[in-house]
């Protein structure tokens, strides 16, 4: 009997959706850069347009969705503006869009971050409070030349995108499976 191999996860992620309007401005922008020839690596894995609040590597993931779904009951949509491009200073190739780091987007980071705390869950401290760089990726692991000609495309066709964090959600990823909403 052929033994059935089950993937599993490199990590999970708590991320902030947006309003559809708002996801599909960004996927537009994202789809602008297929049309100029840059080769797919996020958009070909079914990734929706988000701002990680939180990414682990293991997990108790019965704690995290009960954590994430009170905390979420809490919150109410609030407005977003992603108003920059960036990259990160490594060698993954990373494109985003920034979105303005609000008082509210900061303290609903904070409050969450408090919450992993006290439910003794840690996160990459990549995203903790004082270290996070809050960011909506639209490609990353492109090849160099495929980076350069996504970082020129990103500059001459960006515009601001206003809208709302709308919901917050957990995946596993790599593959990316939606585990709640």
């Amino acid at each position: 009997m052929a033994k059935v191999s089950q993937k599993t996860p490199q990590g999970f992620a708590v991320e902030l959706y947006f309003d559809a309007n708002t996801e599909k401005s960004i996927l537009a922008f994202r789809d602008a850069f297929y049309e100029k020839g840059i080769k797919p690596v996020l958009g070909s894995l079914d990734d929706r347009p988000h701002v990680s609040l939180a990414v682990f590597a293991e997990i108790d993931q019965d704690c995290l969705q009960d954590l994430t779904r009170e905390f979420a009951a809490q919150l109410s949509r609030f407005p977003v503006e992603l108003a920059a491009i960036g990259t990160f200073p490594t060698q993954d190739n990373v494109l985003f869009l920034i979105p303005v780091p609000t008082l509210k987007l900061l303290e609903v980071h904070r409050e969450f971050h408090a919450r992993l705390k006290c439910a003794a869950l840690r996160s990459s401290s990549y995203y903790h409070p004082g270290k996070w760089v809050p960011h909506c990726t639209i490609e990353f692991e492109l090849p160099d030349r495929q980076f350069t000609k996504a970082l020129k495309t990103a500059h001459q066709l960006f515009q601001p995108i206003k809208g709302e964090f709308f919901s917050l959600g957990i995946v596993s990823f790599r593959p990316i499976k939606y585990l709640s909403e």
